[in-house]
């Protein structure tokens, strides 16, 4: 199923009147912009998906989590590749960021119709954690896969892999982990990473402020000038 169908899906079950959402198109040049509003007393949802051209372009979430924690996700669409950055904050600063690698191909329907989407698998999802006014890397894995289960970690509580090498459904997965995230993926849509794995006080503001404005509906640019290491 592709990203604009499971789309057109989401949107439909959302405009649904038994669903306790509101629900709008705007149409802006070669922009539609879908929002969805889902209030209730479990948790408050505020989705905006654009398609460009008719094709996927970005998805944007704010979500409030209860006892004064919120979340900010983006995620864009660009030949094939999914890039999601997700941050984590509460009204003394930003605690917390996600950034996800993943494929179009690999997206699913959300199973509670919640979200639209969800991933089914993902290359590679890396979790940060804001400390001394600087933000670093505390957790990583590789080959998410949420039908069977199957994950790899490289660093998380008790492991700390300076250099993996990884196999997973004929994709396989080399990364040198040290101050840079530097990833190499071979099989279908093969492709280098190099990411960085800590950002200063400034640049987790700069992270913020993309993500809480309009800026993010422009690309991918301002958050890859940040994450990707400069040689």
């Amino acid at each position: 199923m592709s990203v604009e169908t499971i789309f057109d899906q989401y949107y439909e079950r959302a405009s649904l009147p038994i669903r306790n959402t509101e629900s709008s198109r705007t149409q802006l040049g070669s922009l539609d912009i879908r929002q969805v509003i889902e209030d209730d007393e479990f948790r408050n949802l505020n989705h905006k998906i654009v398609l460009k051209d008719g094709v996927a372009a970005s998805v944007w979430r704010e979500q409030e989590w209860g006892f004064g924690e919120n979340s900010l996700d983006v995620t864009h669409f660009k030949d094939g590749i999914v890039q999601s950055l997700s941050i984590r904050y509460t009204g003394a600063g930003v605690t917390g960021l996600k950034l996800s690698l993943t494929r179009n191909e690999w997206l699913i329907s959300d199973p509670d119709y919640r979200l639209p989407f969800v991933f089914g698998r993902s290359d590679m999802e890396s979790w940060f954690r804001t400390s001394d006014l600087e933000m670093g890397l505390t957790r990583l894995r590789l080959a998410f896969d949420r039908e069977t289960k199957h994950t790899y970690s490289v660093k998380d509580i008790g492991v700390d892999k300076k250099r993996a090498q990884h196999l997973y459904r004929d994709v396989e997965y080399r990364i040198d982990l040290g101050d840079r995230i530097q990833l190499t993926i071979d099989g279908k849509s093969p492709r280098k990473i190099d990411w960085r794995t800590k950002f200063n006080g400034d640049e987790i503001v700069r992270m913020y402020e993309y993500v809480s404005t309009e800026e993010w509906i422009d690309g991918w640019g301002p958050i890859a000038d940040i994450i990707e290491a400069r040689s």
